[in-house]
């Protein structure tokens, strides 16, 4: 069984490239001006690489999130996927979380999966990027049709938060 991995990279590495098991990479460069993005998502106050990243901040609970259903991520259906990215914290109240969330259709919202990643427990400075993962094994019962969501959310943060350069890549399960 493969694994899915997001994967984010800094100004001074490599961009962010699709490779073998590559699902989903976003800088965000592209983002900008697509899917009437809300003021305040998409911000170029901060960038791991080019101009642009996602942000939360206690305006903004949740980030510009992506969303597609399962097959259409995930031909093969996988089930073991990584995800990473680069993560910013502008001070000690930068608490916000890295979700990946499945439910069940775009009309139905009951979860089969749900994960987080806590932003201030795994990046400890502020102000520099640090590389994140969070390794997601969807269940059994995840089916083709469920719909995958991530995005970076708030959680009662009282200071802004940064993702950027994120890839999702399909993992042999361990």
């Amino acid at each position: 069984m493969a694994s899915l991995s997001l994967m984010v990279s800094c100004k001074s590495e490599v961009p962010v490239t699709t490779g073998e098991g590559s699902l989903l990479a976003n800088d965000f460069e592209a983002s900008a001006g697509w899917n009437d993005v809300q003021e305040g998502l998409l911000t170029t106050d901060k960038a791991h690489s080019g101009r642009w990243s996602v942000q939360t901040n206690p305006g903004i609970p949740f980030s510009y999130t992506y969303v597609r259903q399962l097959d259409r991520l995930d031909p093969k259906l996988t089930r073991a996927y990584e995800l990473r990215g680069w993560a910013l914290r502008a001070s000690t109240g930068s608490t916000a979380r890295l979700v990946v969330q499945v439910t069940r259709s775009r009309t139905d919202t009951a979860k089969v999966f749900y994960r987080t990643l806590d932003i201030g427990k795994v990046v400890k400075s502020f102000n520099k990027w640090q590389a994140v993962t969070l390794p997601v094994t969807l269940p059994a019962t995840a089916a083709a049709t469920n719909e995958v969501k991530i995005y970076l959310w708030n959680d009662q943060a009282t200071a802004p938060t940064y993702v950027d350069d994120l890839q999702l890549t399909a993992v042999a399960a361990n």
